[in-house]
């Protein structure tokens, strides 16, 4: 089985690949696009009156799609302000189709999260 990949290192992978600027541009509006959208679903499906709805399910899936790029959003603009893009992502993009394939799980809620504070914790 892969080992599941660093988040910190995910970021840099996507900034040595795509810029320092498009991945934090990126990892903002998903972080604010999603948050959004989530929230003015929910808001909607309230004034349903329905206790449970799929409209509901998914501004609730849409918030937890955002917090996962909320990790991500701050280890970007972490790196890019140490200035180690290269350092950290450059060594990282020979595995690159790994990330590539292991990035889909922003789309689970809450997952990224979860993992990246797991690894900070296993750091310290």
């Amino acid at each position: 089985m892969a080992r599941l990949i660093e988040i910190r290192k995910l970021a840099a992978v996507d900034m040595v690949w795509l810029g320092t600027r498009i991945i934090v541009a990126e990892y903002a509006c998903g972080v604010v696009l999603p948050l959004a959208l989530g929230v003015l679903t929910l808001h909607h499906a309230w004034s349903d009156g329905q206790p449970f709805s799929l409209q509901r399910l998914l501004g609730w899936w849409l918030i937890g799609i955002s917090a996962n790029y909320v990790p991500l959003l701050l280890y970007a603009v972490s790196i890019a302000r140490s200035g180690s893009v290269e350092t950290e992502g450059a060594p990282e993009l020979a595995r690159a189709s790994r990330y590539g394939v292991q990035q889909s799980m922003i789309l689970v809620p809450l997952l990224v999260v979860v993992v990246a504070l797991f690894q900070e914790h296993r750091k310290r």
